[in-house]
């Protein structure tokens, strides 16, 4: 089934963003941003007007303002109509405007969806599914949160944003961890891959340090066991006390180990 003419998406998770269908919709300045951002957050609640002018002016706000936040608001339903929208996607209200979110999507939605989904998924001991939930949660990112908007209330929006992303970022670390404790090493460098590469993602302030020890962690153990392998197969036909003399021999050098990582090989059997 193809997608609704009319079906709106917006994206916060990154730069500031709208389409309708394919197209994508121009947003013009920075105070149309601002106001598309603030509507967009509110999830069809209604955004009062002396809140857009604080957002978009602060303590600064000219005597015009409110006529100046009427004339973007005109402008968005413009653009949005130039994409192909044929209905009323921003309302008036007699104290302020909001969106019509009927067929509309958002990626911050999406986002919440996924992690609370991932969350129940973990808290049933579902590893395996919390990981891929996570990870799907992360790449939704594209940026900072609410890049190219700026402004007070848009930035302590954007801030929250952040703390939900870096938050998701250590439990999909946890996850990965896990996994690699319980013997599941492809899921595992998997999960840990993906939290190295949000955590390391444009503007993220996530755990890349910890991501980065736990991969390495994980990759020293698949070397090890690679090595323990060949020894257990060789020990058939060495004898009992002298395959016990290689195993010790390999634990010896594995404790003081310095092998590059970067030659590790997969592990694929469980």
């Amino acid at each position: 089934m193809g997608v609704h003419p009319d079906a709106v998406s917006f994206s916060l998770l990154g730069p500031v963003s709208a389409s309708v269908g394919d197209e994508r919709v121009t947003v013009t300045g920075r105070r149309q941003r601002v106001i598309l951002s603030l509507l967009v957050l509110a999830r069809g609640r209604v955004v009062p007007v002396a809140t857009l002018v604080d957002a978009v002016w602060g303590e600064r706000a000219p005597l015009s303002a409110r006529a100046r936040v009427a004339l973007d608001v005109v402008a968005l339903r413009k653009a949005f109509r130039a994409a192909g929208h044929s209905g009323t996607l921003i309302a008036g209200t007699r104290s302020g405007y909001r969106l019509c979110t009927e067929r509309a999507g958002f990626d911050v939605r999406e986002f919440d969806d996924l992690v609370a989904a991932a969350d129940r998924a973990a808290a049933r001991g579902e590893a395996r599914r919390a990981g891929v939930l996570y990870g799907g949660a992360l790449d939704l990112w594209s940026g900072p949160a609410l890049e190219g908007v700026g402004g007070r209330l848009t930035e302590t929006a954007a801030a929250r944003l952040e703390a939900r992303r870096r938050t998701v970022c250590e439990a999909l670390l946890t996850v990965g961890r896990g996994l690699a404790d319980d013997g599941f090493f492809d899921e595992a460098e998997q999960a840990l891959r993906d939290a190295l590469r949000a955590a390391e993602g444009p503007g993220a302030t996530g755990p890349a340090a910890e991501a980065h020890l736990s991969l390495g962690r994980l990759h020293l153990t698949l070397h090890r066991l690679g090595q323990a392998r060949r020894h257990l197969r060789a020990a058939a036909t060495l004898g009992e006390e002298r395959a016990a003399g290689e195993l010790a021999a390999l634990a010896e050098r594995g404790a003081g180990a310095k092998e590059a990582l970067d030659l590790v090989p997969r592990q694929t059997v469980r």
